[in-house]
């Protein structure tokens, strides 16, 4: 079997019935293409520019393996997420590493590589309940410090002067607006003007896992 069929084999064996898809229209939407797409490759109606591709992969002997749901996940492989402050350290650009950890977290290699770069995560435990219910007091997040691009409607570490917050981003044209998910409190939202220098803030990363205690 050459590179072209085990593409079309692959993407029938993770789409279907208690497989990682569905069905075409949601392999569709996480690759951000049309499902159209997606089963003309499938029924080998389309592909004459894969074709040539594969051809040059077949003949420097490429292989592609597609993700095997009956297989056991890999054990032993894990990573440590060391922990840190909720406060910025002196370049104001990053968070505090703490000294005396209280403990380590180790998380799967494969999922914390999934959500960004490992080596720029930190552990840290949330103060204040400004993003209740879904992060309260006591809360452990981990941060992303390499995701510094800010996108609306996904959670960040601010740091505004010398003060760490955590909080949703919304944008209106010349502001970045701090946005808290607990409408009980006084100031909702923060609003910073890209043009006022006044104030010094930076982002220091996306929130990207929250851990939770049980109640």
């Amino acid at each position: 079997m050459n590179f072209y069929q085990d593409m079309v084999e692959g993407l029938k064996g993770v789409i279907g019935p208690g497989k990682k898809y569905s069905n075409p229209t949601q392999l569709a939407k996480a690759c951000g293409v049309a499902p159209n797409q997606i089963i003309r490759y499938i029924r080998q109606e389309r592909g004459k520019h894969i074709q040539v591709v594969a051809r040059v992969l077949d003949e420097i002997g490429a292989k592609i393996i597609f993700p095997d749901a009956t297989k056991e996940p890999s054990q032993g492989s894990f990573k440590a997420i060391p922990e840190a402050l909720a406060r910025p350290d002196n370049t104001g650009k990053e968070l505090s590493p703490r000294e005396e950890s209280a403990g380590v977290l180790a998380f799967s290699e494969d999922w914390v590589a999934r959500k960004g770069n490992p080596e720029s995560m930190r552990l840290v435990t949330v103060t204040g309940n400004a993003m209740s219910p879904r992060i309260e007091d006591g809360d452990s997040i981990i941060v992303d410090l390499s995701q510094k691009e800010l996108y609306e409607g996904r959670i960040y570490a601010m740091r505004i002067d010398r003060e760490v917050i955590v909080r949703r981003i919304a944008k209106e044209p010349g502001k970045i607006i701090l946005v808290s998910d607990n409408s009980d409190l006084r100031q909702p939202s923060i609003s910073l003007e890209l043009s006022d220098e006044s104030v010094g803030w930076d982002t220091l990363g996306r929130v990207v896992f929250i851990a939770k205690d049980l109640p």
